[in-house]
């Protein structure tokens, strides 16, 4: 989702600290997570966060929901501000009330404020072939066998889930990822996006 900074300077250390703080809660939580969109694009294809970029984005599939309240409360008891975001509406595969999104962010100003860097997860529906989630009021999709099974990769000297599959995954969500296109709306731009 886009947000009015760039992952550059002091944003890019605290995304740097919040993905790894994040990823360690979501380990000790045995949740299985993957790196998603230009998270993932950035760390797999230049081994960085992308400067360009202005949010983390993780996602998780549906099955590991019985397990995000332990998340949310370790994540709050070290001082982060949660904000979880619902489906609005039944629509296959979604079901009115179901957790869409965890926002995740630091607090700033003895708590008052939001800090500038947002980290997503975004929840996945599996559903016949594909798995789905929602992005700015968009359905997206993609093919089930990505989430079957996972890798890690190395940055920042930690270790982080992707999708086994992680070249096929990108070609997927944004057809010749190779290419450097630092202009990019996930909500419209995307080949995960379900017409």
């Amino acid at each position: 989702m886009g947000y009015s900074i760039k992952l550059t300077g002091k944003n890019k250390k605290k995304a740097e600290s919040l993905l790894v703080d994040v990823v360690s809660t979501l380990d000790s939580n045995h949740i299985q997570y993957a790196l998603e969109g230009g998270t993932l694009l950035g760390i797999y294809r230049e081994n960085r966060l992308l400067p360009w970029d202005s949010d983390l984005d993780l996602s998780i599939l549906c099955d590991e929901l019985k397990k995000t309240d332990g998340l949310i409360n370790d994540l709050k008891e070290r001082g982060y501000r949660i904000r979880t975001r619902l489906f609005e509406n039944d629509t296959i595969p979604f079901k009115k009330g179901n957790l869409r999104i965890i926002k995740i962010r630091t607090k700033s100003f003895f708590g008052l404020l939001k800090g500038n860097v947002c980290l997503e997860i975004f929840v996945k529906y599996p559903h016949q072939d594909n798995v789905y989630w929602e992005v700015a009021g968009n359905k997206m999709a993609a093919p089930k066998a990505f989430y079957k099974d996972y890798k890690k990769i190395r940055f920042l000297d930690t270790s982080f889930f992707t999708p086994a599959l992680t070249e096929e995954y990108l070609t997927h969500k944004y057809g010749d990822w190779k290419k450097t296109v630092k202009e990019w709306d996930a909500a419209t731009e995307e080949n995960s996006l379900v017409a």
